[in-house]
This record gives structure tokens, C-alpha cells and sequence, in this order.
């Protein structure tokens, strides 16, 4: 599996230019462990001065990244991410809301009712063609998703309900026509940041779809674990992209993880190449083998956050060294 050649560390400092660049930031899909992900890269990339938030013309999120880019858009700093993932003090798991989802059945019989509306939910989702739509007694009686919002999630205290005024597109896929829909703020669908947020990362047959002016949204992962073509067209000078469901190289990975991040590599490069052919240079941020194990098969899980994060800052911290280490001149390196 081939590497990612950075041309100037992650874009940064921007050539002289008499106009300012112009950048953008995409987020990947990778559930709890994703955002924990997420939370430890970013902060290595901000700390550093590799990446600047406030200048970025543009971030997309998707499911994980949805969750993530709506914080950073929403003020919440690199830094507080990561002290957030760090934490272990009592009701860490409530300020990050690893608390937030309960089971949504409480009896066998209702479990059964979920599970045949989740597998619907779950099967539509992955179908890329308009189908009937569900009648509203059957949707009633077989309700999708197998977790819904607890009565204690305070999603206030997480995300504002109004889009911040900056670029931030979120990504959810529409159950019933099959197609991608990018919520963002004045966007067609007149979706709340919340509710983008909790659409992009309703995964299909765990997390209830949700209703947003009579569309049904689920994860945005079902068309593209980071949507980076978004950017196709857009004329941008440089995009940086972690994706935490990728893979940077071969290494020891279980068999069943690797299929699916060998996936998703592939298909992230043949972007990459066609951002390149654009003339827009492109960082990306992908799990070592050794980090890909750490995140394991099940991302959903929670109680490994401030695992996941340490080592996605440490990780990206040793890939920025090496990076600035060959950049240096020949002369400079053999004076030193």
C-alpha cells in the first residue's frame, strides 16, 4: 500500500501568494473510537501548527466527523477535544457523551418489532435506487434502530442547535431516494446543526434514522466514509482528510478489519489522485496497522477513548517529525 507524499507538511506555511489560500478539512467515519481518533490527530496537527482551524474555507464531516466537525465549527477547540477524550474523572462518560444512547426496546416482543424494522433500515440503506416508501402504520409498527436518545442526553450541552456562519457541510444518505444529502446552513433540507449531526451518525440498523422535513436520514458513511469528491471542483489549494476507518500501510491486522480498510484506502486514493490532477495538494491522515488494531472491530464501544486519542496524538506527532526531518536540505542535515 503506497504512502501519501505531502507536499510541504500538511500545507503549511502556504506558499507566498498574493492571496491567502484556500484549505479545507475533511473528517472520516470510525464511531466512538473515530472520534476519539479524531480528538488525538487534531490535536497533534493544531499543537504543532501544522493545521489552523479558523482558516479553513471549508470542513465536511461524516458520521464521527460530523460529530467532531460541528464541535470545532462550534467553537470547541483541538485541545478541549482531546482533554475531553483524555478524561477519566467521574462523569467523563456523560460530558462526552458515551451516555447519550440507551436501548431502544424494553420488552422481547418490541425487541423483535426493532430488529425487523433495523434490518429494513439497514438493507434500504445500502440500496443506491428509490424504493416505495414504507407505509406509516408498518414504520410504526417496526420502528429502525436498535438505540435511540436517552431521557438524560442533553445535546445542548454538546452542539448549539444553530449552524455556525463558517463552511461546514455534514453528510447523511436519505433511506428513501438513496442519494447523498449535504446539510449545511441555509442548505434545502432545513436541518438544525443537531439534528445534521445526529443524522450523519445515525449508523443504519443500530441508531434510529432520523426525520428531518419529511426526509429519513441515516449515516452518511453508507455512500463514502469521508466524501472527500465533495471537493471535487471547488478550486481549493490544499485539504487535509484523517480517515479513521483507513489503513496508511500493510501491516497485522485482522483479516475482517483489513478487507474493510483496504476498501476504504482504495477508494480514498483514486480522490485523492483526482483532487491532484486539480492541482489541489492533499494530506492524509490514516491509522498505522498498530493503530487500526487499537480501534478493533467493534468502533461503537465505549471505555477506550482516552486509549484511542493518546495514541492517534503520538502517532501523528512521530509522522510530523519524520516529515519535517525530510524536508530539511541535504546541507542542513549533514551539518547537523
Amino acid at each position: 500500500m503506497s504512502g501519501v507524499t505531502f507536499l510541504r507538511p500538511l500545507g503549511y506555511p502556504p506558499p507566498p501568494s498574493i492571496r491567502k489560500p484556500r484549505t479545507g478539512l475533511v473528517l472520516g467515519v470510525g464511531g466512538r473510537a473515530g472520534i476519539a481518533h479524531h480528538a488525538g490527530t487534531l490535536h497533534a496537527l493544531v499543537s504543532s501548527g501544522a493545521l489552523r482551524i479558523d482558516d479553513l474555507d471549508i470542513i465536511i464531516g461524516t458520521s464521527a466527523g460530523a460529530i467532531v466537525g460541528a464541535q470545532l465549527r462550534s467553537g470547541v477547540t483541538a485541545g478541549e477535544l482531546y482533554e475531553i477524550a483524555q478524561d477519566t474523572s467521574e462523569g467523563a462518560e456523560r460530558r462526552r457523551g458515551d451516555d447519550f444512547f440507551s436501548p431502544a426496546w424494553d420488552s422481547a416482543f418490541s425487541l423483535i418489532q426493532r430488529s425487523v424494522g433495523s434490518g429494513w433500515v439497514l438493507g434500504r440503506s445500502v440500496v443506491r435506487f428509490p424504493l416505495p416508501v414504507m407505509p406509516r402504520q408498518l414504520r410504526s409498527l417496526f420502528p429502525g434502530g436498535l438505540m435511540r436518545l436517552g431521557d438524560q442526553a442533553d445535546l445542548d450541552a454538546h452542539l448549539p442547535r444553530h449552524w455556525p456562519a463558517k463552511n461546514l457541510w455534514l453528510v447523511a444518505v436519505d433511506i428513501h431516494t438513496g442519494r447523498r444529502v449535504v446539510l449545511r446552513r441555509d442548505g434545502p433540507v432545513g436541518a438544525s446543526l443537531q439534528q445534521a449531526a445526529l443524522a450523519s451518525a445515525a449508523v443504519p440498523g443500530i441508531y434510529q434514522p432520523i426525520r428531518v422535513n419529511g426526509r429519513t436520514l441515516v449515516d452518511g458513511g453508507v455512500h463514502s466514509n469521508t466524501n472527500l469528491d465533495l471537493l471535487l471542483g471547488k478550486n481549493l489549494d490544499h485539504v487535509t482528510v484523517i480517515a479513521p476507518l483507513g489503513l496508511e500501510s500493510i501491516g497485522a491486522v485482522p483479516p475482517p478489519l483489513f478487507a474493510l480498510r483496504q476498501v476504504v484506502h482504495t477508494n480514498l486514493m483514486r480522490t485523492v489522485e483526482a483532487l491532484r490532477a486539480e492541482g489541489t495538494t492533499v494530506a492524509v491522515l490514516e491509522p498505522s496497522s498498530e493503530m487500526a488494531r487499537l480501534h478493533g472491530v467493534n468502533t461503537l464501544r465505549t471505555g477506550s477513548s482516552q486509549e484511542i486519542s493518546s495514541a492517534a496524538y503520538a502517532e501523528t506527532v512521530e509522522r510530523l517529525s519524520r516529515l519535517e526531518r525530510q524536508s530539511r536540505p541535504a546541507s542542513t542535515s549533514i551539518a547537523s
